[in-house]
């Protein structure tokens, strides 16, 4: 009787130890499949940003992607009355997270500290979420955070398109065929901000040293006889200002041209200038046609795009401060002046004007501004 029993209890002892083997089993095939599952998907997710996502540098715009900063398009923003800066390359996407560069920060910051009643925008086209890993970055980042009237927002494209004149032209690729795809972008994205919100927009290689308040509604500023500049304008978002800057959106809708690069910025507000003026505009520069008032070049572009090395030149200090004491901001030229890396402790203007009117971003410097 004694041996039957244990005989029973060795079978049913077999039993659990073969059932726990079959679990094991089970369990580890489960997570082999899971995973082979999840390496094929990873695949299927480079094939198809390899196949099937355009192949140009803004690609991320068509990504349907869930981590973003909040979207401006459910921000309650009050027309008329903010300024926006807007970042259209995918940087952030490509390094997956919110990024911004040292002189990027100080225009924002510029413009936060100078207007403190106006509310300062930087928009991202880009998908990606802030994550501190205590870069310089993120440090700045966090200094504009830290800002009650700065706001880091994400503009999905495909979202703010949809409705406006420029849809179709989105639609149908184009504009990712440009020879200048992401000037082009940026030069759409800022006539349809102020389009859709009023207001002012103005360009990341920027430091503002003076308040926008006294800027008439509608204008921009000239940068010499030949070109109304597009870097900063203004705009209503009703009446007589929103049909001007509809009529910029829709110059775009219908000859937006890929093959040169002034063709969809700087041309596009020229035109308006010269039909507002009936005549060419430069005979009205720093004067109003029609209620748009053309700044003159010392508004806004007080150092030519020719001579930018100036803001990088120590012995250049007191003739820019000169040559800039009646200006709003000061335009660094970035697209020739980007490779010209400042060490924190020189003297040259760029740096001094940093230091006095973005001092949170020069504090959070680590090599170079």
């Amino acid at each position: 009787m004694q041996f039957k029993k244990n005989n029973v209890y060795l079978r049913n002892k077999q039993t659990m130890i073969f059932r726990i083997k079959i679990l094991f089993c089970s369990l580890f095939l489960f997570i082999v499949v899971q995973s082979i599952i999840y390496i094929r998907s990873i695949d299927f997710f480079k094939s198809y940003h390899k196949y099937f996502v355009p192949k140009h540098d803004l690609y991320c715009h068509f990504l349907s992607v869930y981590d973003t900063l909040p979207s401006v398009k459910d921000d309650k923003i009050v027309k008329d009355t903010s300024i926006f800066f807007l970042e259209t390359s995918c940087n952030s996407y490509n390094r997956g997270k919110i990024l911004i560069r040292s002189r990027q920060a100080c225009a924002v910051e510029s413009a936060a500290r100078m207007n403190p009643n106006k509310t300062v925008y930087l928009l991202y086209a880009s998908p990606g979420m802030f994550r501190d890993d205590h870069t310089q970055s993120d440090e700045l980042i966090k200094n504009l955070m830290a800002y009650s009237n700065i706001k880091l927002q994400y503009l999905n494209m495909k979202k703010f398109v949809q409705g406006t004149p420029v849809e179709k032209l989105w639609t149908s690729e184009k504009i990712y065929r440009s020879k200048y795809i992401l000037p082009h972008m940026s030069d759409i994205l800022r006539y349809l901000t102020l389009w859709k919100y009023g207001g002012i927009y103005i360009d990341l290689d920027v430091i503002v040293t003076k308040n926008l308040d006294s800027l008439e509604q509608n204008f921009a500023g000239a940068e010499d006889s030949n070109y109304i500049a597009s870097g900063v304008m203004g705009f209503s978002s009703k009446g007589i200002g929103h049909q001007y800057v509809n009529s910029c959106v829709y110059d775009l809708a219908e000859n937006f041209d890929g093959d040169a690069w002034s063709a969809n910025g700087p041309l596009v507000v020229t035109n308006l200038g010269n039909r507002l003026c009936n005549a060419d505009f430069k005979d009205f520069i720093g004067q109003s046609c029609q209620d748009f008032h053309i700044y003159p070049p010392e508004a806004f572009y007080a150092i030519p795009f020719h001579t930018w090395e100036q803001f990088f030149n120590n012995s250049e200090l007191a003739n820019v401060k000169e040559k800039t004491q009646d200006s709003y901001l000061i335009h660094v030229w970035n697209k020739l002046s980007y490779h010209a890396k400042i060490p924190i402790e020189d003297d040259v203007p760029y740096l001094d004007f940093a230091r006095k009117y973005c001092p949170g971003t020069v504090r959070h410097l680590k090599r170079y501004f």
